[in-house]
């Protein structure tokens, strides 16, 4: 029973880490805003460092919300070493010979082999390759249909399927557009991969069943992916001590909008227990990894090709959002992926003897 309840405090300790990074990151943003708009001021027509320079130029360019965001990163990373620490409090090293931190991680950090431990996966690269086709290429066909619903338009064409003028057509680098969206999708899907359902899944599977440790990973997942700023969020003064708590304020207010919680935050959730799930079932972050990098390059190269059409009906955004990561369209995709998953990780059945 002492086990189980120290086990069920490290999830309670995850969230309490979540709450720290938020107030740790609202009270550091101002500061962060005028550190970086001071430095633009200084380094403005004056030869420096090109590192300082491009440092500079971001920071004068970037709004509240922007430095808001970078807060939020240099918090949770600031608040991680402390919380592994947490985490290991009355415990001994375990053994991780059969896990992927014994290449990287020293004894004291390494999570005890209880609940699912990852396993090296020979099937590896085949599962991220499929995994990435897949996602991307449902969501792509789904963006498809929605550009001739007349829900989208071309950057380059004069206008959408359903006569809406393109305002500001250009032409579409396709070229550019990967070498943009690929990297960057990459990146993102291995480093969350690795925390969410690398780490944190592994610490939710030692305190409860799989389908609840999935379900709340999912929520977490969601919810620290829900937390951008809103597209017309205003703070009076950004450098008041508070601004960064009124910034919060507006961001949460999010969670009090049923269009927002239905067209965005339940497709976060779903993305989590999809890619939640491909970790149970494979015992490896192969898959995760591909079906990850392939929304985030979908969802990329769509952007960069795309319009949204404005003026469109209001229960048509129920339905289909300002990206491919809004809407019930997208969350219907997002579905029929997790059955794919489902289907293709099957457990294979050794083929029936029928000799006598």
């Amino acid at each position: 029973m002492a086990v189980r309840r120290a086990l069920q405090s490290d999830v309670i300790k995850i969230f309490a880490y979540v709450a720290a990074s938020l107030a740790l990151g609202a009270l550091l943003a101002p500061w962060l805003y005028q550190i970086g708009k001071g430095l633009s001021e200084v380094v403005e027509g004056r030869q420096s460092n090109g590192a300082i320079n491009f440092v500079a130029k971001a920071a004068g360019r970037a709004d509240f919300p922007t430095f808001f965001n970078r807060a939020l990163m240099l918090s949770a990373l600031v608040l991680l070493f402390p919380l592994m620490g947490w985490l290991r409090l009355g415990r001994g090293p375990g053994s991780f010979r059969d896990t992927p931190w014994s290449l990287r991680l020293p004894d004291s950090v390494v999570i005890l082999n209880s609940g699912q431990p990852l396993k090296r996966n020979p099937q590896g690269w085949w599962q991220a390759g499929t995994g990435f086709v897949i996602a991307a290429g449902l969501l792509l066909l789904s963006g498809w249909l929605m550009l001739q619903a007349g829900c989208f338009m071309w950057k380059d064409a004069a206008a959408s399927t359903k006569g809406a003028l393109n305002r500001f057509p250009q032409a579409i680098d396709w070229g550019k557009a990967v070498k943009g969206a690929l990297p960057g999708a990459l990146i993102v899907a291995v480093i969350e991969e690795l925390l969410f359902r690398g780490v944190l899944l592994g610490i939710f599977l030692r305190a409860m069943k799989p389908a609840p440790a999935i379900a709340s990973l999912s929520f977490l997942f969601a919810f620290v992916h829900f937390l951008s700023p809103p597209p017309l969020a205003r703070v009076p003064d950004p450098e008041a001590a508070n601004a960064g708590f009124i910034l919060l304020g507006q961001i949460f207010s999010r969670f009090a909008d049923p269009l927002s919680m239905v067209s965005r935050f339940s497709i976060l959730a779903m993305v989590g227990v999809v890619l939640a799930y491909a970790r149970y079932r494979t015992a490896s972050l192969w898959l995760p990894v591909g079906l990850h990098a392939g929304w985030v390059f979908g969802i990329g190269i769509f952007k960069a090709a795309t319009w949204p059409v404005a003026g469109l009906p209001e229960v048509v955004r129920w339905l289909v959002g300002l990206s491919l990561l809004e809407g019930l369209l997208p969350l219907s995709v997002v579905v029929a992926t997790g059955v794919l998953v489902h289907l293709m990780t099957r457990p294979v059945e050794p083929a029936a003897d029928y000799r006598s």
